[in-house]
């Protein structure tokens, strides 16, 4: 079914037009594509700008990339001339190359005539909170030109509390918050809890975070501008500050940086599967042998990060250890990750990695009864137990700034919900199981 309506305005006002319906009508959509269209009548025709061109009379049809098709095919599919195709393509490159166009973008072509073979411009939805704008020049019908535009995003601050009752992703569904904001919310405390081994029942959690609104539709997320995590007998807490630019960070209420020299885990999820030992049974090797590392179970594929800024000294396979990575991370501290499925692209023995950057991925590789990680830590080229460790931290709020983040840390931390409203959540989760 198509709707039909009428409106004044010129050719390149109806892709934003908001038009009042008039009347109904069916259309066959070309194939490959998923299109409404609205047929409007200018009484007028005032150019949006001086190279818009003006017509008494513009059709306008919407429509979506499907998987797999193309920017090329999918104006082919319209029946739209490939001279004319080439010509647009050539006109956005400068903006926006519209090769990197991807599966569900919608987009609007306004055309000269009811028959639809005549495009005079198209826009496209390039991102959540830009468009791009592609029109024929009024002057020469053999050159287009484009223009991307920003649309107004409104930020508003969004609270969510929470209990852990069978996983911490669970505890986010069942509050409706989005489980992406989970992890963020493991980057914020990531050097003071190993979500891998220490979330447990009962831990509670809660944070302020920024919402990201366009025409009045949430479109994403921002930064979480201040959590706390109950893990157990202890309250991790952390702010964001400052809370917009480069060198934000968060920082515990006293001013002291959450960052440390690596953090507590190189899976962001996953479960210790074998502890470091002097003497452990080798389930391949079927003999008693020292057990130098911990073992993390994960599923194939898991990426895998690097606990701290380093240097790799080895890549490759490795016989019975299978695929690994060594890292150097200063004079004296060194891990190892071993088992890899494969690695990140680009590495190779000499790359400087960041603390958290991806390495590799989870795999079976070498001695392996199953797929996991075997992460090795090595203090002075001598193996240590990781867990349990304490590493310097980062630097902590500058002197001069301390007062005014004071300031900030008594006003963001108001925002964040009542811890009373997680007994709530407990107690109605363990009534629904």
């Amino acid at each position: 079914m198509v709707n039909l309506r009428i409106a004044t305005l010129s050719a390149s006002l109806c892709l934003l037009a908001a038009c009042k319906p008039q009347a109904s009508d069916e259309a066959k959509a070309p194939p490959g594509t998923k299109s409404s269209e609205v047929e409007m009548e200018s009484t007028s025709a005032s150019a949006k700008t001086s190279n818009a061109r003006e017509v008494l009379t513009s059709y306008v049809s919407e429509h979506e990339f499907q998987k797999g098709s193309s920017f090329y095919n999918s104006l082919r599919a319209l029946n739209i001339d490939s001279s004319t195709i080439l010509k647009i393509v050539d006109g956005a490159k400068k903006v926006f190359p519209l090769q990197d166009i991807g599966a569900g973008t919608q987009y609007s072509i306004a055309w000269t005539s009811e028959d639809k073979t005549d495009p005079v411009s198209i826009e496209l939805r390039i991102a959540a909170d830009s468009s791009l704008l592609i029109e024929r020049n009024n002057d020469s019908d053999l050159e287009w030109t484009a223009t991307k535009t920003v649309l107004p995003t409104t930020i508003q601050r969004k609270t969510f509390i929470g209990v852990v009752d069978t996983s911490l992703w669970e505890s986010a569904d069942l509050v409706g918050m989005d489980p992406s904001l989970i992890t963020n919310l493991t980057e914020v405390f990531a050097w003071q809890v190993d979500f891998s081994r220490q979330v447990r029942r009962g831990d509670r959690w809660r944070l302020t975070v920024e919402q990201k609104i366009v025409n009045d539709k949430v479109i994403g997320w921002g930064n979480i501008l201040a959590a706390e995590y109950e893990n157990g007998a202890q309250i991790f807490t952390g702010v964001r500050y400052p809370q917009i630019g480069p060198n934000a960070s968060y920082y515990a209420a006293n001013g002291n940086s959450l960052k440390q020299l690596f953090i507590k885990s190189p899976l962001k999820f996953g479960r210790v599967t074998s502890g470091f030992s002097k003497g452990r049974f080798h389930p391949i090797l079927k003999i008693m042998r020292p057990h130098n590392g911990v073992d993390y179970g994960a599923p194939v594929g898991t990426p895998i990060m690097t606990i701290g800024h380093g240097t790799v000294v080895e890549i490759g396979p490795h016989g019975g250890s299978g695929n690994l990575i060594k890292i150097q991370h200063n004079g004296t501290y060194s891990t190892a990750y071993l088992h890899m499925k494969g690695f990140a692209a680009g590495l190779h023995k000499g790359s400087v990695v960041e603390q958290g950057q991806v390495i590799g991925y989870v795999g079976a590789t070498g001695l392996a009864t199953g797929p996991h990680l075997h992460f090795a830590f090595y203090e002075n080229g001598v193996y240590v137990d990781p867990l349990g460790r304490k590493f310097p931290s980062a630097d902590p709020v500058p002197a001069n700034e301390l007062s005014k983040f004071q300031k900030e840390v008594g006003t963001v931390l108001r925002t964040l919900p009542d811890w009373n409203v997680a007994q709530h959540v407990e107690a109605s989760s363990t009534r629904n199981n």
